[in-house]
């Protein structure tokens, strides 16, 4: 699901963004795909706009293995220019963004939170700083909550 995910991010990406997909062999979920495949291109199109300014070149890594036996861990993590300390306290607020000029609604990452925190059952970390990237960790049980599958 991922890399199916992320194929279809790539061929709307600009080239200066390289994407490389890494899962562990065999994972399974049964879970919400839609909503998984949202966080996933939220977090990419996110990068590609925040952490490569001006046409910048980076690459995105996105992991997913096994988290002990009942969880999956996925580490989204950009080389991109970070964040400092005052946006990243903001960052999962609703209508925060740093380039509203520019057409974003701030929006994207407070999805992302939602969707993790709530309908996929899960936690979600962003370490970042400046000029170091960001690096996002999300961890979300294998079986996804059952409250939400009527939605």
């Amino acid at each position: 699901m991922t890399e199916q995910v992320v194929k279809g991010l790539r061929f709307g990406l600009r080239s200066q963004l390289t994407v490389n997909v890494e899962c562990e062999p065999n994972l399974a979920m049964n879970s919400y795909s839609g909503p998984y495949g949202q966080v996933l291109t939220n977090l990419v199109l996110n990068s590609a706009v925040h952490a490569f300014p001006d046409g910048a070149r980076g690459s995105v890594q996105i992991t997913a293995r096994a988290s002990g036996k009942d969880n999956v861990e996925v580490l989204f993590s950009d080389d991109g220019c970070g964040m400092s300390p005052e946006v990243r306290r903001q960052v999962f607020d609703p209508f925060f963004t740093t380039r509203r000029d520019q057409g974003s609604t701030g929006l994207g990452l407070h999805i992302v939170h939602n969707i993790v925190t709530n309908r996929l059952g899960g936690r979600i970390n962003l370490e970042t700083r400046p000029g170091a990237g960001t690096k996002i960790r999300i961890v979300v049980p294998r079986e996804a909550p059952l409250e939400f599958a009527a939605e």
